[in-house]
């Protein structure tokens, strides 16, 4: 880990997590960092679905163990609550990526820290607001998850050889995953962002519940790139095989929040076990020692037990180290993330995706670039290539240790329409949250930059003649040379 690393990772304190309290299972679904006294910065489109039951959620900053309440929310002035409200209600029956994309999707929220109680008929009132509505159920072919369990559950969807989608539903009705079967085998799969045999077995290794039903259907309802070839039983053999594995695995690395690092410059994969150099090569890059083993396969897209016998193989190899909890020491007091809307930002600058680990506390980082505006003349939405899950919006973007943006979630780049070999991802420039804590209301009505304003540099215009030579792209409008196949801020194919 170098020095920089290590300046910035100090800082994990005052990072913290958004928890929906409502739920069976309690997982993170965003994140925050602290900005001011007991005030915190996320996204705000976390917030609009709980604006009327603020006691559902709950904060968790994981490096202190301390869990706060939220009293008050202020949006950015430019965010636009009524799209938002009509957003989450889209969001009730199917996945919305635009509810993250939202111009100056900022909120302010204000922390109080006595957690009060939660009882049952407040989580039942609020269950039922978020809920979407109840899929058609065909008898026999739905129910609770666990009165079967999920090997029996898929097993009778198949032997009934009907063709259609198996879905897995949480209490609210939201799908957690989706099976494809056609002619009584499963062909397609999704968990996450795993897909086919990873979504299977990760399906089982994270010991999945809740609901399930079967729709009947010729074609699945998600974007698919290859058939699973293995049989369901053989599928399902499989999986029980690598859940019996994991504990075993998981003692030998250290445990889930434990985080390794190359030991030598080069993957020797001679010296690994034939079946695991395909997920070695995949998981060697990120194995730098900022992240911890369980969230690997957030970057990677295997399955937990693919990637902790890689791990351990080359571990056992000696060409990666595990750092010990130790290297975490230093970690400033819960205190405000510095903010730099005066630092100057240019394409292809690293920056940095600051948490940490929802268990163990430790500091998480992810590393990418930026790579410009998303739009030409606004210097607010900028793009940038950190690969993050879903979890992680509203996390804070760092450079030289701090604060220029606010991470907010992926692009729904078409692969078949652009040339980028990973999804962009857009960031808000820190000059938002700047004006919300400091400016006057004018100001932040106007939305000017600052006197101590700086970020990226907005492209000039260009002269008529200059125009000549350019195709501007239909999509982001940034003006490209005509000889160009792809844009080269948005990814979009042109028609030159």
């Amino acid at each position: 880990m170098n020095q920089k690393n290590g300046d910035i990772k100090k800082f994990a304190r005052s990072t913290g997590m958004l928890f929906d309290r409502c739920l069976q299972r309690e997982k993170p679904f965003g994140a925050a960092w602290l900005v001011g006294p007991n005030q915190v910065v996320t996204c705000a489109h976390h917030i609009v679905p709980y604006l009327d039951y603020l006691s559902a959620l709950k904060i968790k900053f994981p490096a202190i163990g301390q869990e706060w309440q939220i009293s008050e929310v202020y949006f950015h002035p430019r965010f636009d609550l009524q799209i938002a409200n009509e957003l989450v209600q889209r969001s009730l029956l199917e996945p919305v990526p635009a509810m993250a994309l939202q111009d100056h999707n900022i909120a302010l929220l204000k922390l109080e820290r006595n957690l009060s109680e939660l009882d049952l008929e407040s989580r039942t009132q609020f269950n039922r607001k978020l809920a979407g509505q109840a899929p058609t159920r065909l008898k026999g072919l739905a129910g609770p998850v666990d009165e079967l369990g999920l090997a029996l559950v898929i097993q009778t969807i198949t032997s009934s050889r009907k063709d259609g989608c198996l879905v897995f539903s949480d209490e609210r009705n939201r799908p957690l995953a989706k099976l494809f079967c056609r002619d009584g085998k499963v062909v397609f799969a999704k968990f996450g962002n795993l897909e086919n045999e990873a979504a299977i077995y990760q399906m089982f290794a994270q010991r999945l519940s809740g609901q399930f039903h079967f729709l009947p259907q010729s074609k699945p309802d998600w974007t698919v790139y290859s058939m699973i070839e293995r049989s369901t039983d053989s599928l399902l053999l499989e999986a029980h095989r690598r859940i019996d594995e994991i504990p075993g695995l998981l003692r030998s690395l250290g445990g889930e929040g434990a985080i390794y690092a190359r030991a030598v410059d080069l993957l020797e994969l001679d010296s690994l076990p034939s079946d695991v150099r395909v997920v070695a090569e995949k998981v060697w890059h990120y194995l730098d020692g900022n992240i911890s083993v369980d969230c690997l396969g957030e970057m990677v897209g295997l399955d937990n037990q693919s990637i902790y016998r890689a791990v351990d193989e080359m571990y056992k190899a000696g060409q990666v180290l595990e750092l010990s909890s130790a290297d975490d020491d230093g970690l400033t007091p819960l205190m405000p993330l510095n903010l730099a809307p005066h630092a100057l930002l240019s394409a292809w600058d690293q920056i940095w995706s600051l948490g940490a680990h929802a268990t163990t506390g430790r500091a998480q980082l992810r590393s990418g670039n930026l790579f410009g505006l998303i739009r030409p003349n606004d210097p607010w939405h900028l793009l940038h290539s950190i690969k993050l899950p879903a979890q992680a919006a509203g996390s804070a973007i760092l450079k030289d240790g701090a604060v220029v943006g606010v991470h907010c979630g992926n692009l729904p780049l078409d692969p078949k329409l652009h040339a980028l070999p990973d999804l962009m991802s857009q960031m808000i420039w820190v000059e938002s949250v700047q004006q919300m804590l400091y400016d006057s209301p004018k100001a932040v009505a106007a939305l000017r930059p600052g006197k101590n304003s700086v970020g990226m540099k907005v492209p000039e215009l260009l002269s008529a003649a200059e125009n000549n030579d350019k195709i501007q792209c239909p999509k982001c409008t940034a003006l490209m040379v005509k000889q160009a196949k792809f844009c080269g801020t948005c990814g979009q194919r042109l028609q030159s």
